[in-house]
């Protein structure tokens, strides 16, 4: 009996009480069938459940992987534009260096970019093997490169240009007043007072008394006193080597220290001093050398910026 298994159950109503014998290795049979069976649904319906997830997962990584080339045609797209307006920065930039006579940059130079380092974060190739992605990260590099040297080629004309103006504005340019005529020039002449053959180391302008004086470049006062024979006279220090004297004036508008404007009124035409009649004595002086003031005065009608 120990070889099998009895099953009772009882039947509703007055049905009595059935037996149902089961051999022992039978019943043990069905129950390891039925876990095996059981087991391998299980087993299957995990395997469909994580095929399903993978295809999930892959439709959204390609969803995702076709927003990203579209993002990166986009990307590539605005960097050919920045390509192109560069290549015109560059040509403008050529033309400012020529301008400020310097050298332009070659175009072996630029289009390999030097001007600095690739950066780290750009060496990607071995990581991302895709052409298009290394494509963008090349050129992006490139015009990275390209930018520096361009910065740095824009500071060195601004450099030129800015010594240039220093040089512009320090230079008196213009005639030291309005009106009046010249009436002796620069160089050996009959000194009125001495009768004999000495060097002006200036001009003179025949002018009314009153008539305004100006600076002729911008400078800082230097003197603007009483100085013997020139009578009230102002002197300015423009820098760069350049000082100019203005002589035999009536009155001072300015003072020692004081920083003046090209074409800033600084006094009025007098005559103090030796002098025999009212008129502007003006010198301009290089490295402390006397020069002809009128070779530098820029004709009216010719710009000087």
């Amino acid at each position: 009996m120990d070889r099998y298994l009895e099953l009772m159950y009882v039947r509703r109503g007055n049905g009595g009480v059935r037996t149902l014998r089961i051999h022992r290795t039978a019943a043990i049979a069905a129950v390891a069938g039925f876990a095996a069976l059981v087991g391998s649904a299980v087993f299957i319906l995990a395997a469909h459940s994580s095929d399903i997830s993978k295809s999930i997962t892959l439709k959204k990584l390609d969803h995702e992987n076709g927003v990203l080339m579209a993002e990166m045609g986009r990307f590539g797209a605005q960097m050919q534009e920045l390509r192109d307006a560069m290549a015109v920065s560059f040509d403008l930039q050529n033309r400012a260096r020529i301008l400020a006579s310097l050298e332009p940059i070659s175009n072996d130079v630029w289009h390999v970019g030097v001007g600095g380092p690739e950066p780290l974060s750009l060496k990607m190739e071995t990581a991302y093997p895709d052409s298009m992605f290394n494509d963008l990260t090349e050129n992006l590099g490139t015009m990275l490169r390209q930018s520096k040297l361009q910065l740095g080629s824009y500071r060195e004309v601004i450099s030129v240009l800015e010594k240039e103006r220093e040089v512009r504005e320090s230079t008196p340019t213009i005639r030291p007043l309005k009106g009046g005529f010249l009436s002796s020039r620069f160089g050996r002449r009959m000194d009125p007072f001495l009768g004999e053959i000495t060097l002006h180391p200036g001009v003179d302008y025949r002018a009314r008394m009153g008539n305004p004086v100006v600076a002729t470049a911008d400078g800082l006062v230097s003197f603007a006193g009483r100085d013997g024979g020139f009578g009230y006279m102002v002197e300015i220090d423009h820098g760069s080597g350049f000082r100019t004297r203005y002589a035999h004036l009536s009155k001072i508008l300015v003072h020692r220290g004081q920083s003046v404007k090209r074409s800033e009124m600084i006094g009025l035409v007098g005559n103090t001093g030796h002098s025999t009649g009212s008129h502007l004595h003006y010198e301009v002086l290089f490295r402390k050398v006397h020069r002809d003031p009128l070779q530098y005065v820029i004709p009216e009608g010719i710009s000087f910026d």
